[in-house]
């Protein structure tokens, strides 16, 4: 697989790889990406809670976010298929892009004038529909910056685009809170709904990347469609069909599957963010708990958190930079596992308001390094003729590990205790570094 080799450069500038008009195109699309996440996450609970929705209803509406983990079905239409007059007009991601977006809009208005209250069904159709129109959104843009971006800038790429991503969720989470003290939930939805014209400003204004090609790749699939259309027993219109599925389906997964590595790659996406996941969403339990207010958990957690946690996308990006991308995985995964210990500490000493600034900002600032590297590690391994495809297969990898794992988690808490539980949740992080070590020495051995 190709890897990003550490710069050759002795001296780089902090801020040089995002001297770069393309790095602020991928800010406003991962903009446009961040804010359906918590419009169908924590900002529609505590809209359903406000109107009456039972809890249990409210728990079992958190499946509309099942097109997430299953993207890579519908992924390879984003590689393949072209969207009637649109495609010729803007090309194949452009205008994948402005579709998603503008079906994401029209989403996020039907869920605004939805009645939770009176019935829950619209409520989660048009909930369901914003996250598939979302995550489509979500598979091309990684695909155009596999495109547009250069290897070399995939990690400044990545970290710009994961800061528009934290402002839409900042937009769409706590934007949305202070929008609901004076507007309906209704029109609250509308005005996030008017956010996404951002990414369709963005989408009409980006140059179409050049298709990169394959030749390994169109070979074997010029080899198939040949054979297929000489086979006595197929017509033409059915040997097409076949040979339309063998490209856009079988061809990136057997692709990527003959890539050295292929299966410890597909494990570093399920398990690179065990910690995380084993904790899953017991953080702000536990710092109630401890007796931390509410308002001291949103100011320190969310908003503080996420401004350390975009000082640390970049510096993930320009760790990428200087010192490639397998170092960066396994330097960011252990300082995150280790930075999880501070809970550990606070839960053994208890309420102290330093100590809770001090560990947010050391796992927050880990976790948007962590989130820098896993993501550009993800383009790197992808081949761009199939980006979409096979990226879709590494994101919803990743999905599908916050979600199993994470279902867990109450289940530790009460067998363990609070600070076993955390130290548990970093000692779990030894299974990230193996597996970036064995990814590694397996590499190296292809190479040699």
């Amino acid at each position: 697989m190709t890897m990003l080799s550490p710069s050759k450069q002795e001296k780089i500038g902090v801020f040089a790889p995002y001297n770069d008009r393309r790095m602020f195109i991928m800010m406003f699309i991962g903009f446009s990406c961040g804010i359906p996440l918590f419009l169908t996450a924590s900002t529609l609970s505590l809209w359903l809670n406000q109107e009456g929705v039972s809890y249990t209803k409210i728990g079992l509406l958190s499946w509309v976010a099942f097109p997430y983990t299953v993207k890579f079905l519908w992924s390879p239409f984003i590689d393949r298929l072209k969207i009637p007059y649109l495609t010729n007009l803007m090309g194949r991601r452009r205008s994948w892009l402005l579709l998603s977006q503008v079906f994401l809009i029209f989403s996020i208005i039907g869920l605004s004038m939805t009645t939770p209250s009176l019935s829950l069904l619209p409520t989660a159709i048009c909930a369901m529909a914003v996250t598939f129109f979302a995550a489509t959104q979500d598979v091309t843009m990684l695909a155009y910056q596999v495109e547009r971006l250069g290897k070399q800038q995939y990690g400044a790429g990545e970290a710009m685009g994961v800061f528009g991503y934290r402002m839409g969720m900042l937009m769409s989470g706590a934007g949305s809170l202070y929008f609901a003290e004076f507007l309906s939930w209704g029109a609250v939805y509308q005005i996030m709904a008017g956010f996404i014209f951002v990414g369709v400003i963005t989408t009409f204004i980006i140059k179409e990347p050049k298709p990169i090609k394959n030749v390994e790749a169109e070979l074997k699939e010029n080899q198939a469609h040949a054979y297929l259309k000489g086979h006595p027993r197929l017509g033409m219109g059915l040997s097409r069909m076949i040979s339309w599925i063998y490209g856009a389906v079988i061809c990136p997964f057997s692709n990527f599957m003959s890539q050295g590595g292929w299966l410890v790659a597909l494990l570093i996406m399920l398990l690179y963010k065990l910690g995380d996941n084993i904790i899953g969403n017991m953080t702000n339990i536990f710092l109630v708990d401890v007796g931390y207010t509410k308002s001291e958990i949103v100011s320190v957690s969310k908003i503080f958190g996420m401004a350390t946690s975009i000082i640390g996308g970049f510096i993930g990006g320009y760790l990428i930079t200087r010192i490639g991308i397998i170092k960066s995985l396994f330097i960011t995964a252990a300082l995150h596992g280790i930075s999880i210990l501070m809970f550990a500490v606070i839960a053994n000493i208890g309420y102290d308001l330093d100590l809770l600034y001090i560990t947010i900002a050391l796992e927050h600032i880990t976790s948007g390094m962590r989130t820098t590297t896993l993501l550009t590690f993800q383009m790197m391994l992808v081949t761009p003729m199939y980006a979409a495809t096979q990226l879709a297969l590494l994101t919803s990898a990743v999905h599908f590990g916050r979600v199993f794992f994470s279902s867990f988690s109450g289940f530790l808490v009460e067998q363990l205790g609070w600070s076993t539980f955390f130290i548990t949740a970093t000692l779990s992080t030894i299974v990230s570094l193996i597996l970036v070590i064995l990814y590694a020495i397996i590499t190296n051995r292809n190479r040699e």
